[in-house]
C-alpha cells in the first residue's frame, strides 16, 4: 500500500517522473529517461510521511516499511538507472543509500564529507538510520563538477546550508534539463558560488525544462539574508559577553562565516559539538591562518584533531566570555550545561546569549528539545534568540533564477506553492 505520489512529464524524447517533493517540502527523487539512458536526481526521505506516521517510541522498521508507506522512493523507480546523483547530504535528498541495489552507481558531492559526516554518524545507530550510509558493496563516486560526465550530466556547485551542494544540468537527446536541488543565491562567504557565475562558467544561458525548488514560497517567516545574517551575528558579538551559535553540522558556510566574524571581532572560536569537527579539514584548505584561533571544548571528552588545542568551557571560556564564540549544536550545548549542573558548577552567564539557528531541513526541529534547552539556559542567565537562516533562495529572487537559466517550461518541486511559482514563471519568462 504505497502512498508515493508520482508526477510524469515529457519534453520531446525525454521523460520525467517525480517521486516526492510535489506540493511538499523534501523527499526529492527525479527520474530522467532519455532513449536508452536512465538517471536519477536525489533519493530523499519524505519528512511529511515520517512526521505523520512516526514519533516517540514508534520508529520505522526499516527500508521495506518506509517504501511501503511512501516515505522513500520505490525500488522500481531506481532499477535500471546508470547512476543516482545526490545534490547534497541532507536526508530529504540523500535518503537511505544503503537500501539502493549495488548495480546502481551513486554520485555524491564529496566522498570525504560523506565519510566524515553521515557515514560516521549513522553507521551504527541500531535503527533504520543505519541504512543512511551506502552499502559497502555500492559504487560511490564524486560527481564531476563543472564538466559533462559519461551520462551527459554537469554538476553545478551552488550555495546551500549543506556543503558541498550541487544543481545538475542534463543535456538530453532533444532537451536540456536543469535540476536545482536546493540552493541560495547569495553565499554567506566566498567558499560557494552564485548560480549565474556557474552557468556562465559552463557556457549555458538557457534550458528547455527546469525543475526548481521553491521552499521559501511556503515560509511563514522572513529568513535572514546573507548580509543580515552577518550584521546580526556582528551585533551579538559587540553587545553580549559569551556568544554561542547553534549551527547545523553540515552548514560549512555558516561555520566559516562565524569563524570569520569572530576573528574580525578579536574572539576565538570554540567548537563544542563533535559533529562540527569535520569542518576543520575544510578550514585547513580554505583558511589555514584561522586554525590558531580555533579551540575544541574539553567537555566533549573526545580526541582533539592534531591541528587544534583543547580549552575548558568551565575553567577558561566562562571566566573570560567576551574572548570567545562557541559553535555548537543545541543538543551539544544542553549536554554540557547538564554536566556542569551535576558537578555543581553553575557559572553566572547573565549578559551572554545563544543564537538558535533553525536546522535544515526545518522539519527536523524538535520543539520539545528546544523548550528544554531554553529552560536550562535560563538557569545560567543566558538569553536565547532564534535566527532563521535559510539555505534556500528568497521568493523575490525567483525572477533572477528564471532570467539566469531561461527555461521554456518549469516543474516546481520542494515547495507547497507550485501554482504560485507557475503563475510567476509565466509573468517573468
Amino acid at each position: 500500500m504505497s502512498q508515493q505520489r508520482v508526477f510524469e512529464h515529457s519534453y520531446g524524447k525525454v521523460k520525467i517522473r517525480v517521486y516526492g517533493g510535489l506540493n511538499e517540502i523534501g523527499g526529492n527523487c527525479v527520474i530522467v529517461e532519455d532513449e536508452d539512458r536512465k538517471i536519477v536526481f536525489d533519493n530523499g526521505i519524505r519528512f511529511s510521511v515520517l512526521r505523520r506516521l512516526y514519533g516517540g517510541r514508534i520508529e520505522p522498521l526499516g527500508p521495506l516499511e518506509l517504501r511501503a508507506v511512501g516515505a522513500i522512493p520505490p525500488l522500481e523507480a531506481l532499477q535500471g538507472a546508470s547512476a543516482i546523483y545526490i545534490s547534497h547530504l541532507h536526508l530529504d535528498h540523500t535518503g537511505l543509500l544503503g537500501s539502493i541495489t549495488p548495480e546502481v552507481g551513486i554520485k555524491i558531492p564529496s566522498t570525504r564529507v560523506l565519510e566524515n559526516t553521515l557515514m560516521s554518524w549513522y553507521r551504527k545507530p541500531g535503527s533504520w538510520l543505519a541504512y543512511v550510509p551506502p552499502d559497502y558493496t555500492a559504487k560511490i563516486e564524486e560527481a564531476t563538477s563543472g564538466k559533462e560526465d559519461e551520462n551527459r550530466v554537469i554538476a553545478l556547485p551552488v550555495s546551500h546550508s549543506c556543503f558541498p551542494a550541487y544543481s545538475f544540468l542534463y543535456t538530453g537527446s532533444d532537451a536540456t534539463i536543469f535540476y536545482s536541488g536546493d540552493l541560495r543565491l547569495d553565499p554567506l562567504i566566498n567558499i560557494s558560488h552564485r548560480l549565474d557565475e556557474v552557468m556562465r562558467g559552463v557556457g549555458v544561458d538557457k534550458v528547455d525544462l527546469a525543475l526548481i525548488e521553491g521552499t521559501n514560497f511556503s515560509a511563514d517567516h522572513t529568513p535572514a539574508t546573507a548580509s543580515t545574517f552577518r550584521d546580526y551575528i556582528s551585533l551579538m558579538l559587540r553587545e553580549y559577553e559569551l556568544v554561542s551559535v547553534s549551527i547545523d553540522p553540515l552548514d560549512l558556510e555558516a561555520f566559516m562565516a562565524i569563524l570569520d566574524l569572530s576573528m574580525l571581532m578579536g574572539r576565538n572560536l570554540v567548537i563544542g559539538s563533535e559533529r562540527l569537527l569535520w569542518a576543520i579539514e575544510e578550514v585547513e584548505k580554505i583558511m589555514p591562518e584561522a586554525l590558531d584561533k580555533i579551540y575544541v571544548s574539553e567537555e566533549l571528552e573526545i580526541p582533539t584533531p592534531l591541528l587544534l588545542r583543547n580549552i575548558s568551557l568551565a575553567n577558561e571560556v566562562f571566566k573570560d566570555p567576551k574572548s570567545y564564540v562557541v559553535a555548537i549544536e543545541p543538543v551539544g550545548l544542553l549536554q554540557i550545561f547538564r554536566k556542569l549542573k551535576i558537578s555543581g558548577e553553575t557559572p553566572d552567564l547573565a549578559g551572554s546569549a545563544v543564537v538558535l539557528m533553525d536546522p535544515e531541513p526545518r522539519e527536523s526541529i524538535k520543539e520539545v528539545e528546544e523548550g528544554a534547552l531554553r529552560t536550562w539556559l535560563k538557569t545560567f542567565g543566558i538569553q536565547a534568540f532564534r535566527l532563521r537562516l535559510s539555505g534556500h533562495y528568497l521568493p523575490h529572487q525567483f525572477r533572477n533564477i528564471i532570467e539566469t537559466i531561461k527555461p521554456k517550461e518549469i516543474i516546481p518541486i520542494h515547495t507547497e506553492e507550485a501554482n504560485l511559482m507557475i503563475r510567476l514563471f509565466q509573468r517573468f519568462r
